[in-house]
């Protein structure tokens, strides 16, 4: 499965963040690095709609 990690500002609590994506969240300075295993595309779509939902201000997306 592919890893993807993600980097978004806002207002955020990691530990509700990976709780609502069950992907590992690490703040670093004012933002913050998710990243996980996604098994296909829809999962990754539904990860971006959930950063959205939440009003957070995506920065980077890389895939591993």
């Amino acid at each position: 499965m592919p890893y993807y990690e993600f980097i978004v500002r806002g207002e955020v609590d990691a530990d509700a963040l990976e709780q609502e994506t069950g992907l590992t969240c690490t703040v670093v300075d004012r933002a913050v690095r998710i990243g996980g295993e996604l098994s296909d595309r829809a999962a990754l779509r539904g990860i971006l709609e959930r950063m959205y939902r939440l009003g957070l201000d995506l920065r980077a997306v890389e895939r591993r």
